[in-house]
């Protein structure tokens, strides 16, 4: 285990701000502590595991992200997988729209690409070649299905240790961000390789929404001790402008609104899986949510950033 220190003020000395259970393990007697930054105000987990000890908590056969290396799906996986391929779509477009048109000689670098589903339909979409698509993905299985499946570029070392040439178009990070040790390493060497017309585009839950403080301890995204930071948009863009980044814009991303109001409401009340009553109060409580997002951006559930270059 390792104490990190804040990675926007180097404050070694944060304040508790919450104690979480492993939404995996939930009866587990292990609890973890999210800290506080006093002076950036950034959430994040202290103490967390190292580099080395982070897959052990990385539960394929039911961590969402990987469930495409699955043989044997439950109904639930199945519904989330089909609800996941829906949302493609949508998300290629906000990445497509956000910055510079896409062509065919374009190219764009997705970091935590999973099982390459967005990779592999911005390539088809956008007429790319497979040499301007690179992955980086850390769990084997997935990049495994990443290149078998849509034979994409992927790799598997961390990014901030890759050596790679030009620049890219787009740079993904969509539910990534947040798991990243080596943080500023990483968007350090993000910027560096940003296209100075192109766009990061960042999918990050966000901390002061409104789901995450009606559930508190409960809500899903807090994700410990896979989730090591805890973003809003006032904290995200103090640690961007350190690497000579700023946001240019950013909107909710609904799907993930529902998806984090059903599974807190398990969380809750500590059942095995989304039963009835709990599926309609997620949904029920992840409309307030929406409809609280609308009025105002930084109350919604997930929201994705569009980043750039300072001017």
């Amino acid at each position: 285990m390792e104490r990190p220190a804040s990675p926007i003020t180097g404050n070694i000395s944060p304040t508790p701000f919450m104690t979480v259970t492993d939404r995996f393990n939930p009866k587990s007697s292990q609890q973890w502590q999210l800290v506080q930054d006093p002076e950036s105000e950034l959430i994040y987990l202290s103490p967390c595991p190292d580099e080395t000890e982070m897959a052990a908590y990385y539960p394929t056969s039911c961590y969402d992200p990987h469930l495409s290396a699955k043989i044997t799906r439950t109904f639930r996986d199945t519904l989330y997988l089909a609800l996941r391929k829906i949302a493609l779509g949508r998300k290629a477009s906000l990445i497509e729209k956000k910055a510079a048109h896409l062509s065919s000689g374009s190219k764009i670098l997705e970091i935590g690409c999973s099982s390459g589903e967005l990779l592999d339909i911005l390539q088809q979409r956008n007429s790319l070649s497979p040499e301007n698509c690179i992955g980086f993905e850390k769990d084997g299985r997935t990049a495994s299905l990443a290149k078998k499946n849509y034979r994409l570029d992927v790799k598997t070392i961390p990014f901030c240790e890759s050596s790679l040439s030009g620049t890219f178009d787009r740079i993904i990070f969509w539910h990534a961000l947040e798991h990243i040790h080596r943080i500023n390493e990483t968007l350090d060497k993000a910027a560096r390789y940003l296209d100075a017309k192109g766009a990061m585009v960042i999918a990050l839950p966000n901390a002061a929404s409104f789901d995450a403080t009606f559930y508190g301890k409960h809500w899903v995204a807090w994700d410990a001790p896979r989730h090591l930071y805890h973003f809003t948009p006032q904290t995200l863009g103090k640690l961007l402008k350190q690497h000579n980044l700023e946001i240019a814009s950013m909107q909710p991303f609904i799907s993930d609104t529902l998806y984090n109001c059903i599974y807190s409401e398990k969380n809750m009340h500590r059942i095995k899986s989304p039963c009835a009553s709990s599926l309609t109060s997620g949904i029920l409580r992840g409309i307030q949510s929406i409809l609280k997002g609308a009025l105002n951006n930084e109350q919604s559930s997930t929201l994705v950033y569009v980043v750039k270059r300072l001017k």
